[in-house]
């Protein structure tokens, strides 16, 4: 660890089970190869259930005279009775306690979520100014407004404004101080306890907690998909200038929608125009040269249908 160092290290936190573990390193790798200088990078791996094997490959796909790993395995009974799904898995609440799993010296962190890659400088992310908010976020590009989301569609009940904007939570720049501060992780997860019927993820118990409490970033911090939907920047939400940075210059592509660059379904494949980047730095990890095949696919979904036949056993 870098903390003796005269100049703090961007501190980087990621989360992923063992499916995640080669886009996790993918990410972290992007995010390596774009920073300007030789900045240090103090990274703090949530770990939900990672084999040793991947964790070795992690480790070799990342420089170490840069990068420092710690890997952290949270205790899973502080997330009981939560909201999980096969795509909602406890891996993806791990964030929200991020302040027990990092040492009281580091005052902020980025996340970032482990279906992105980076094509920016996080230096320059890094080097924002905070203010007062808890967190730095870009809105989302389908639910902009809390009255829009689905799973806050209960915001009256709760008394939350309904023209406060939602961000997406896969970016975050978060403030540990008002985080420890405030016990923001506990709420959020008492938050999504309590409102179980509706809230669909950690992503809406955040914006339920935090609304009107985070700073916007430029969205070319958080580039989703539906910047390629459009078909110029008049339908769109944003500028031209904006558009332009956001859909040509992003520093983090987003690949939220499903299925994801490294996972084709039998019948569907990833059809983001910059899915190529994705295996771009993925040739620059352990796993160089790994693509998803035809029998991978069929080895999936045999698995699939005999984990279902069991169960119902």
């Amino acid at each position: 660890m870098f903390l003796n160092s005269n100049v703090q290290p961007i501190v980087l936190v990621c989360a992923a089970d063992n499916n995640y573990a080669m886009p996790l390193a993918v990410t972290v790798r992007s995010a390596i190869a774009n920073l300007k200088k030789n900045h240090k990078v103090a990274l703090y791996v949530l770990d939900g259930g990672i084999t040793e094997a991947n964790k070795h490959r992690i480790s070799k796909s990342l420089n170490h005279e840069q990068v420092s790993i710690l890997w952290v395995q949270p205790d899973e009974t502080l997330f009981e009775n939560l909201v999980l799904t096969r795509h909602l898995t406890l891996a993806c609440y791990y964030r929200l306690l991020i302040t027990e799993f990092l040492p009281s010296e580091f005052h902020k962190a980025i996340y970032l979520d482990t279906d992105m890659i980076v094509t920016g400088d996080l230096a320059e992310l890094w080097a924002i100014d905070m203010g007062d908010n808890y967190a730095l976020a870009v809105q989302d590009d389908v639910e902009l407004y809390i009255g829009m989301s689905e799973g806050l569609r209960n915001y009256r009940e709760v008394g939350i404004c309904p023209d406060y904007k939602y961000f997406n939570s896969g970016l975050l720049v978060i403030n540990l101080d008002k985080w420890r501060a405030d016990d923001i992780g506990s709420k959020v997860i008492e938050y999504i306890r309590q409102n179980r019927e509706y809230v669909r993820n950690d992503q809406d118990g955040l914006n339920a907690v935090l609304a009107g409490k985070w700073g916007e970033l430029h969205p070319k911090w958080n580039q989703m998909p539906q910047i390629h939907q459009y078909s110029s920047w008049k339908d769109s939400p944003f500028t031209e200038e904006i558009y332009d940075e956001l859909r040509h210059r992003p520093c983090i592509i987003h690949f939220t929608n499903s299925p994801k660059p490294w996972y084709a379904g039998l019948q569907a494949e990833c059809k983001h125009p910059k899915k190529h980047l994705f295996f771009q730095y993925l040739d620059m990890t352990d796993w160089s040269g790994w693509r998803d095949t035809f029998w991978r696919r069929l080895w999936r979904k045999f698995m699939k249908a005999t984990s279902l036949t069991t169960s119902k056993l």
